[in-house]
């Protein structure tokens, strides 16, 4: 919803600390298009190293 939120605009108006969120220029977009890449990169990174140290938490202590 956050990520096409501000085209539901005829439905619901959104705001963030008094701020109308609805990106309404190209630039705008790329900015929250980019917020919203690095985020999803970032929790990708971070989904993968927790499986990451889980799997060598489990490893046997020898075989490291």
């Amino acid at each position: 919803m956050t990520l096409f939120g501000h085209h539901a605009k005829a439905i619901l108006d959104i705001e963030v600390m008094g701020y109308e969120l609805t990106p309404d220029t190209a630039t705008e977009h790329a900015v929250a298009l980019g917020i919203v890449v690095v985020v999803l990169a970032l929790m990708g990174y971070g989904a993968f190293a927790l499986v990451r140290d889980f799997l060598r938490w489990r490893r046997p202590a020898g075989s490291r």
